[in-house]
């Protein structure tokens, strides 16, 4: 298949570009900054209506799946324009490039579209965003939904891995600090369902290639607090969980409110999918195994 691949040079867009290829795709890779070397690059801002089309229409994907977005969620509060920009109007451009050359859209969403005052949200619960960032991903569903054809949209939750890209992740964050020996503070009362990029790449492409339609969580499948998380991961890495402080939300110096459980049911994916949504266990342990593979592709794509 020809699939073309928005945000390739992130944390989960680099990862289902790579899987794609490894399943003898075509892959074109649209990137902003950070150039890769993966597939067909392709250099682009996707809030360029005009050239976004344009490449669509000569790629002539029979997928597209669209990874980029805004993920700040501070920056998304303070931001609100540049947010719209990109999580809302650039998926609109996404979705009509999308109908216009008969392409399966898989867009990837948030599990912060909820409010996080139920937690475990199937695909049914009505969405109900507390911050800009959340409000902005909900509207690109509702835009996937208008205008494009054929359509998936994938929520998942915390996303963490490794990857060439600059920026960490709560992962790969955590990890840093306890190799340093240094203490960090992590939160006991927001509850989340933690997504490894590879098992949701995997999930993704399998969506692409048998062009499945409609809204599915697609995140891990153990819903747990960050804290539980940061201690799990210690565990798997052998560091030093005396390090990992517990603390609240209403102590953090955040600009943008945070649901206090936004952590999805997957049972819809895990019936429908060949690619299961992995328990956490799982996932930190395949994180760990990939960790040397992912340190000898930096050097190949710095």
């Amino acid at each position: 298949m020809r699939i073309l691949v928005t945000g390739a040079s992130g944390l989960l867009g680099q990862r289902v570009a790579q899987l794609a290829l490894e399943n003898g795709h075509k892959v074109y890779t649209l990137y902003k900054e950070h150039k890769i070397s993966l597939g067909n690059p392709i250099k682009l801002d996707l809030t360029d209506q005009e050239k976004l089309l344009q490449i669509v229409l000569k790629c002539k994907p029979e997928a597209i799946i669209h990874t980029a977005a805004y993920t700040n969620v501070d920056g998304c509060e303070i931001n609100r324009e540049l947010a719209w920009k990109i999580n809302a109007e650039a998926t609109k451009h996404i979705a009509v490039a999308s109908a216009n050359t008969n392409s399966h859209l898989t867009y990837v969403s948030t599990d912060y579209v909820f409010d996080g005052e139920k937690g475990f949200y199937t695909e049914s619960d009505k969405p109900n965003p507390i911050n800009y960032y959340g409000y902005s991903k909900l509207k690109g569903e509702e835009l996937v939904q208008q205008y494009a054809e054929e359509w998936c949209i994938t929520r998942p939750s915390v996303i963490y891995g490794w990857s060439s890209t600059p920026r960490q992740n709560f992962a790969t964050w955590l990890l840093h600090n306890l190799k340093q020996r240094k203490k960090v503070k992590v939160l006991t009362d927001q509850y989340v369902s933690p997504t490894l990029n590879t098992n949701l790449a995997e999930m993704l492409i399998e969506i692409a290639e048998e062009k499945i339609e409609g809204t599915f969580h697609t995140a891990g499948a153990t819903r747990i607090n960050r804290y539980k998380f940061a201690l799990k991961l210690a565990e798997v890495y052998d560091l030093d969980i005396d390090l990992i402080k517990p603390a609240k939300m209403n102590e953090m110096p955040w600009k943008a409110k945070r649901p206090k459980d936004s952590s999805l049911n997957i049972n819809k994916a895990h019936r429908k999918l060949k690619n299961k949504p992995l328990k956490i266990q799982d996932a930190l342990e395949r994180m760990k195994k990939e960790e040397w593979t992912s340190v000898q592709g930096n050097h190949s794509n710095s």
